[in-house]
């Protein structure tokens, strides 16, 4: 697309055009992340009201990284444990998968979400441990950094497939997005997240993901992250030189090789993502 076709791409994105309806449930979510005065009652409601969605709300909460000694097995009890903040990010990010997947054949599907909940997860965890942001916001922004690509797949449906060669994560996606189709989906996620008023952590996170000397904060985060679980074996916890050049300027923050280690182990315990991903959650 040449600069006209990228704006008109965006004002279709902010006003929903070629996009799935959005259903009541997400928009009710989406009206809750934007409220002062949203309560835990409301939040149950709305999740208790999407019986696919409670029950992958409650997997995740019952996810070793939320570190639960006991089962969480209603929703209301997810609410007074982790608290509203998480249990509403949960199920935006959730939902908004199930939204814009539709149509998307389920082995692309599957893989992408895997790399996002792995970012969302070790974002969420680095981010407590290092204090650097909300690790809510983080997880949140983690598991909504790539659903620009599903967008784009919409709109240039085999096309977008055989430009970048699949559904896995690679260095140089957001290279080849941007010289083939004149945007990148790091800033066709940013556009559409922020028409959705969501936080702005969250927004420029997302959008600024590929940019890594540009952010700071969780928006340094999800870029480091994206990278680092892009470059890892999860399974058994191997790293790649890339990564491990990574590792090494990041070390200084906060990030060295044995807290990345000590992310994955606890990514792969118990087999964590695999019993998160998508088709089982």
């Amino acid at each position: 697309m040449d600069e006209q076709g990228v704006q008109q791409f965006r004002a279709e994105v902010t006003a929903r055009k070629n996009l799935p309806t959005i259903p009541a449930v997400l928009a009710r979510i989406l009206q809750l992340v934007d409220a002062d005065k949203a309560n835990g009652n409301e939040l149950i409601a709305v999740i208790e009201h999407d019986q696919a969605l409670t029950a992958k709300i409650l997997r995740l909460a019952n996810s070793a990284f939320f570190g639960q000694s006991r089962r969480v097995a209603a929703i209301p009890r997810a609410v007074v444990l982790l608290g509203f903040t998480t249990v509403r990010n949960l199920a935006l990010g959730v939902k908004v998968w199930d939204v814009l997947g539709a149509g998307i054949a389920r082995s692309r599907i599957d893989e992408l979400w895997a790399h996002a909940v792995a970012v969302g997860l070790a974002i969420r965890s680095l981010a407590a441990r290092l204090h650097a942001g909300d690790p809510d916001e983080g997880f949140t922004a983690g598991l909504l950094h790539d659903v620009g690509r599903l967008v784009l797949a919409m709109r240039f449906r085999d096309e977008y497939w055989r430009v970048v060669g699949g559904a896995g994560e690679v260095q140089s996606i957001h290279e080849l997005e941007a010289a083939t189709f004149g945007v990148d989906h790091a800033e066709v996620a940013g556009w559409m997240l922020e028409a959705w008023s969501l936080p702005p952590t969250i927004v420029d996170a997302v959008r600024l993901h590929h940019n890594p000397g540009a952010a700071t904060g969780i928006a340094g985060l999800l870029a480091v992250t994206d990278r680092l679980v892009a470059w890892t074996e999860i399974g058994t916890g191997a790293t790649r030189p890339e990564a491990d050049a990574l590792l090494a300027t990041t070390e200084s923050q906060g990030i060295s090789p044995d807290v990345w280690q000590e992310v994955v182990l606890r990514l792969r315990e118990g087999g964590e993502l695999a019993s998160l991903r998508r088709r089982n959650v």
